[in-house]
This record gives C-alpha cells, structure tokens and sequence, in this order.
C-alpha cells in the first residue's frame, strides 16, 4: 500500500455491521485517519443515521474538520462547518418518481419469484431522500438472518436485473444483505468520489476507496470506472487491519 492524498469509506459492512454503530477499537482508529488525511464517509445511510449511530462513537476531540459526508450514496453531501453540517448539495424524487419506482419494485419481486414468506422485521420499502431501497426482511432484521437470505447475493442480482428493466431512467444497484436501491440516474458513489476529488483538487487515483461492495453490481463498484484506489473488506474486523496498515504507511 502506498499513502493516498485521501480516503474514502463505506460504512455499513465496512466500518460497522449494517444498521449498528461501530466498535469502539474501529472509530478510535477512524479518529487516527483523520488526523492523517482528508477523509469521507460515503454510505447509503441517511445523515440522521450517520449523527445517531457513528458520529456519537468519535471523541470530542476528533478532527471532523477534515471529515465530509456523502449520505444516501452520495445523494447528498455536507462538510463541518463549525459545530454543525452545511449542506453541499442534494438530491431526490419527485412524488411521480416514489409512486413509480414502488409498483417497479413490488412487480420485480412478483415476477422474479422471490421468496417473500421469511419473517419480515419492520419497513420493507424506505424513502431516504436520496434512493430508494427495498429490504427482504426489513428494515430490522437480524444480522444473522440478513447475513443468511442471499450470501452469494444471486437473489439481489436477479432482482436488480429485472428492476433495471422496468426503471430504465434510474439507476438500481445491490445494496445491503438484503437489499437494492434505486437512484437517480448518474447520482451515485462514483458522482460522489468524482465530487470529492474536485472539492480536493486531486485525481480521483490519488484517493483511496474501501468498502464491501465493489463486486460486480454493488452499489460500491460503481466507483472503479472513476479511477480511484480501491480495497475491498468483507467486515469491520478486516476493516480494522486495513486501516492499521493505511496508518502505518501514512504515519
């Protein structure tokens, strides 16, 4: 590994379990990135999502200074501006692209055979103002079984496939365990990295993305073509070692 100029990560899946807040050993060591190299959080999580669950986790002494959010996979980005979060830019849909969106989706699922009798845990399908995402089990489920319902993610991309079909003016890619969201097309993590690079004055290859999902059709892949650095984790735990080894390089 050679020390980027800055570094980009995902959150759910790779800096935390998706939908938890992460490890105490995980944020401490985020800290330590930040007072290396400018730094993003780009997740398909929404702001208040990312206050509530992971910025409570960092110290008060952490630079968030040198810290820029992309929420609702990089619908939207904000950058510390004193004590608060100014707002970049944003993105969303219309109440025609909501209402059209949630018919594709439910005939996809339909048409596609989806097995719908799991146990469901909460909202199925969630507006985040930003994307849309349809989650199999909920928006609550378990890890275990989230971890469980697709592990070689066949469903999802089945799913995906024939949700592209319907909505061809958006984007649909997998998304979490469970999951596929739909974006407004072209706005996505790779506009993000793209958006950030120009906020940094630097090319996109000299910054480092990490994150779970840059398999084919992952809502993290999208990044590659832009030409940015890429590690993929399968989890926080060799997120941790990622992360060591960006310290000991960067230090």
């Amino acid at each position: 590994m050679q020390c980027p100029k800055a570094v980009i990560f995902d959150l759910d899946n790779t800096l935390a379990e998706a939908f938890q807040p992460p490890k105490h050993e995980l944020s401490s060591r985020f800290e330590r990135v930040l007072t290396l190299l400018p730094t993003a959080l780009m997740s398909a999580a929404s702001l208040s999502r990312v206050e509530k669950d992971f910025l409570p986790t960092l110290s008060p002494a952490a630079q968030l200074e040198n810290l820029t959010l992309f929420t609702a996979n990089a619908a939207q980005c904000f950058d510390r501006d004193g004590t608060s979060w100014k707002e970049i830019y944003r993105f969303g849909f219309t109440r025609e692209d909501h209402d059209k969106i949630r018919t594709a989706l439910f005939e996809a699922v339909e048409g596609t055979g989806l097995d719908t009798s799991a146990q469901k845990y909460g909202e199925q399908f969630v507006d985040y103002e930003g994307y849309i995402a349809y989650t199999a089990l909920g928006l609550g489920a378990p890890s275990a079984e989230r971890k469980a319902w697709d592990p070689d993610a066949s469903k999802r991309q089945e799913l995906r496939r024939a949700l592209q079909e319907k909505l061809p003016e958006f984007d649909v890619y997998i998304g979490g365990a469970t999951s596929v969201d739909v974006t407004p097309k072209g706005i996505n993590k790779a506009y993000g990295v793209l958006q950030y690079a120009a906020q940094k004055s630097l090319p996109p290859g000299d910054i480092l993305y990490i994150g779970d999902a840059l398999y084919e059709g992952g809502n993290d892949a999208v990044v590659i073509p832009t030409g940015v650095q890429t590690i993929s984790t399968t989890d926080p735990s060799e997120t941790m070692s990622i992360i060591d080894e960006l310290i000991a390089t960067c230090s």
